[in-house]
């Protein structure tokens, strides 16, 4: 080949002019921008952590635990602490009671009946005069220790309810009466419970018990 000579091309070999090749353009896009400022991300919550409304009690509900008085109710309480606390309360009559306090008193005062009364029957059963008198006293002597404490706990659990402690005498009506008393009595609690409590009516139902949102 000459030099100089112009380059016979092939078949194959044809100039590509005026046909731009394509380009490969990669395109990355990324982490989205963050938020402006310390905003929280999609879903969350803009004002941050807020406490329940009441400062803590779920919202229509009494707070569970020990209130630290006699004249507070006490919500959430257990068995032996029922009893204990209706007979610390002896003749109280003011204030409130919860549903726990109320149906586990009636539960332990009904139970130790039950079993007086049975060991009163076996003694009758028997014809035994001793037995007789000695479970009959027995049985008398623990019904006058808990009519007292027993009124008292309920028409408390009739305050905690949002009811006079009068309308404890509905259950002396013939028929009806006791079935009134016990519906009454198995009534959830309401705020307008707390106007017979003896240290100022609310403490439990404000700032830590059905809420209070202008408290502490």
């Amino acid at each position: 080949m000459v030099s100089g000579a112009p380059t016979r091309l092939g078949c194959c070999d044809r100039p590509d002019f005026g046909r731009a090749r394509p380009r490969r353009i990669s395109v990355s896009y990324g982490s989205p921008p963050p938020p402006p400022g310390n905003q929280p991300p999609y879903g969350g919550n803009p004002y941050g952590q807020q406490p329940p409304y009441g400062g803590g009690a779920p919202f229509g509900g009494p707070t569970s635990g020990d209130p630290g008085t006699l004249d507070l109710p006490y919500y959430g309480i257990g068995f032996g602490a029922a009893v204990q606390r209706a007979f610390k309360k002896y003749a109280r009559f003011d204030g409130r009671a919860s549903r726990s306090e109320y149906w586990w008193y009636a539960l332990g005062v009904g139970l130790i009946g039950v079993v007086l009364y049975v060991l009163l029957f076996i003694g009758l059963a028997a014809e035994s005069t001793a037995l007789t008198l000695i479970f009959g006293l027995l049985f008398l002597v623990y019904f006058l220790a808990t009519i007292v404490p027993s009124i008292a706990i309920g028409v408390r659990r009739l305050h905690d309810g949002g009811f006079s402690g009068w309308m404890y005498l509905l259950g002396f009506i013939p028929g009806c009466g006791g079935i009134i008393q016990l519906v009454m009595m198995c009534l959830p609690s309401k705020p307008e419970g707390a106007k017979y409590d003896r240290v100022g009516g609310g403490q439990n139902f404000g700032g830590g018990g059905y809420g209070n949102p202008y408290g502490q």
